[in-house]
């Protein structure tokens, strides 16, 4: 049985990691094809808004103008049946969870080998969530771990907003902004949240607040 084709949307803005992505990847070999290649978050909202369709996207998360995590909510938003794989340097649990939160639905790391980039893009576009098996550990690791918020003082009407704004990948900047609040209050709010439910991080403050139904589905 053939595979159905699936078209692939890349956002990376480094040239030569574009190049490499676009050229250098078999693609052709798993029935795929880029059908949009850009290096900002503007540009790629711009080549969607124009009408650009495709199946699975490869995001990096550090682009130039804004977050890859932004991106990828808009994406969610504008396309929600495309499936959003996060394609990064970054390996540490914030990247790894902010990115899981703003709709990636896999993780993969830049030095994975071409041909599993396209195994996982398949994976990808067949209902799977691929991840480096690295970044599998972390995410394993993570919530085998006894919840660090168990019996945490109850949080303020503002906190919860603060705290929704957080898991879905927003920046401290963007916070304020969304709440009109100034940046210093802003941290104010992350340093109770933080003693509050007794947690060190953003990526263990997600944990907590998904594991507790602290926060609404985005």
């Amino acid at each position: 049985m053939s595979q159905r084709s699936v078209r692939l949307l890349v956002v990376e803005d480094d040239p030569r990691v574009r190049q490499g992505l676009l050229h250098a990847v078999p693609w052709e070999s798993g029935g795929m094809s880029v059908v949009g290649s850009c290096e900002s978050v503007g540009e790629a909202l711009a080549l969607v808004e124009r009408g650009l369709e495709f199946e699975v996207g490869l995001i990096d998360l550090g682009l130039p103008d804004r977050p890859g995590t932004e991106l990828m909510l808009a994406l969610s938003r504008l396309q929600p049946e495309a499936c959003l794989l996060a394609l990064t340097s970054f390996d540490d649990a914030d990247s790894i969870f902010g990115a899981l939160k703003a709709g990636a639905r896999g993780y993969l790391l830049k030095d994975t080998p071409p041909e599993r980039l396209v195994r996982a893009v398949r994976e990808a576009a067949e209902g799977g969530a691929p991840m480096t098996p690295a970044v599998a550990r972390k995410v394993v690791e993570s919530f085998s771990r006894p919840p660090p918020g168990a019996g945490c003082e109850e949080l303020t009407p503002r906190e919860r907003e603060v705290l929704q704004l957080l898991t879905q990948g927003v920046a401290y900047a963007g916070v304020a902004e969304r709440l009109g609040m100034g940046l210093g209050t802003v941290q104010t709010y992350v340093k109770s949240l933080y003693r509050k439910l007794r947690v060190r991080s953003k990526a263990e403050a997600t944990a907590v607040a998904l594991r507790r139904g602290l926060v609404s589905p985005r």
